[in-house]
This record gives structure tokens, sequence and C-alpha cells, in this order.
């Protein structure tokens, strides 16, 4: 399958030979990493900047005790894993831009294997009539010529539930490998706690699919639902945390070690 091949390719990347004579414990998983996903995770719930300046700027961070990409697990094993952000948008009367910086950075087997700064990723969008075009670079700065480039069209529609889409195209990745088509479908309801109810709740659930070569051969990667809570300290400054659920296809269920997962996660954002 082609995600064995992939495994084999990533080893040969990281292995050296003081690893020799043991399993290789970090494995770098080249369909996909991304930015976005953390936003629509842990999407802070506090308005704009007060003085509504059509510039808004997003600081945060989170914490997740696993960092799982569309169903792949990007560390074996994990220790202490920070994943910072900063977002900058502009605001317009027919559309919307944003750009920003995410990264993810490890304490756990990937640091062990001269890979504690593991990821970062530079994207740009636009928002035109709910439809967000998003091209991410995401780059992985401990291996070379890892950089992989994706356009992605998301939308989230206006119900109760909350539903969403995400198509993503990979682009180009490194040499060798296929490039994939990923196509996520999914709702994320806000559940009424009451006018004077300190924290907000919404439980998103997402299905991840293959239309071409994203995972392996098969088409259904993933399914996740889970729990997240938001709290507000004051307009600009928001805390987050929640739990989510994995249960993997066959593919990924071979890629993980695993038929599924449990992931915790604790956050914060700031706007300006």
């Amino acid at each position: 399958m082609k995600q064995i091949a992939l495994g084999m390719v990533v080893t040969a990347l990281i292995s050296t030979s003081a690893w020799a004579e043991e399993p290789t414990r970090a494995r770098l998983n080249f369909d996909g990493a991304l930015a976005g996903v953390s936003f629509a995770t842990a999407a802070p719930t506090q308005a704009a900047a007060a003085d509504e300046s059509p510039v808004t700027v997003l600081v945060g961070a989170d914490i997740p005790s696993s960092y799982f990409f569309r169903g792949y697990r990007q560390e074996t094993d994990a220790d202490f894993t920070f994943q910072p952000y900063v977002d900058l948008g502009v605001a317009g009367e027919s559309a919307s831009f944003n750009v920003g910086l995410w990264n993810s950075f490890h304490t756990g087997s990937l640091k062990d294997a001269e890979a504690g700064w593991y990821e970062t990723d530079f994207y740009a969008a636009a928002t035109v009539m709910n439809i967000k075009t998003t091209y991410t670079a995401y780059l992985y700065p401990s291996y070379e010529d890892a950089t992989i480039h994706e356009l992605m069209f998301s939308t989230t529609f206006g119900s109760v539930l909350a539903p969403s889409v995400v198509l993503a195209f990979e682009l180009a990745k490194p040499e060798g490998l296929d490039k994939g088509i990923y196509l996520e479908l999914g709702v994320a309801p806000a559940i009424p706690l009451g006018d004077d109810a300190p924290v907000s709740l919404t439980i998103p659930v997402k299905v991840g699919l293959s239309l071409k070569d994203y995972y392996g051969e098969d088409t259904f990667g993933f399914f996740s639902a889970g729990a997240n809570l938001g709290h507000s300290i004051s307009e600009t400054f928001e805390v987050h945390g929640g739990v989510t659920f994995f249960g993997f296809g066959d593919s990924l269920e071979t890629y993980n070690g695993k038929a599924g997962e449990v992931v915790g996660s604790a956050g914060f954002s700031v706007s300006f």
C-alpha cells in the first residue's frame, strides 16, 4: 500500500546509525498537515475588535495530547505538544482576506529524533460569498525537500447543525509521492446552555474521505466526534478545550497502529 511505502521513505529520512538497533519512533506523514484545522476545531468565540476595524490580528496556541492531521498521527510517542499561531485578517465589503503562520513544537519522540520543531505552515486565504479559498505551504524544518503545497476550498452553511465542506487538492509534494485530493464533510452544532452560561459548547462531527490517493487505495479515512468548550474572559481573550474521538479506516488503522484514538486539547486566543 502507498502508506506503507510512505512510511519507509520517512524512516529513511529520519534514521541515523544511532537508531540502527531499535525501531524509529518518529514518523513524518507527508500526506498533509495543516493550519486551518486548528482554527476550525478550536474556533474563538470572542467578537471582532471593539473599534470595528477592518483589520484583526488573532494570536493563540493549542496544546493537544497528540497531534493528528486528517486522521494521520504525526508523532509515535507524544509528550508535550505546543502549537502557536498568528492570523491577520482584513474584512472588505464583499470579501475578506487572511494570511497566517501556524507551528507545531514537540518534546516527545520527535524531539528525540531531532525534529522538535516539527512543522511550520504559511497560508493565505480569501473568502467570497461564503466560499473560502486557502493556499497553504506545509514546511517541516527538520526534513529536507519535504514541503507540501495545497489549495483548499471550504464553506460552512448557516443552519442549526452548521454543516461544512472541505475540498483540498495537493499541488506539489516530495518526489515519488502521489498528489491526493481530500474531502471532508462535517457538522458543528452549538448546544444552547442559556444566556448566562459561562461557556459555549459545540459538538463537531467529521468524516474524512479520499477522492484520489489521500488514504492509499481506501476512500474512507476517518470519522471523528467531539465536544468543545469555550469561555470568553473578555471581548478579546478566550480560552477553550475539548475532547475528540477518532475512528480510523483500514489504511489509517494500519498507519496509526490502532483502530481509534481519543485526543484532548486546550488552548487560548487573543484578538486585537
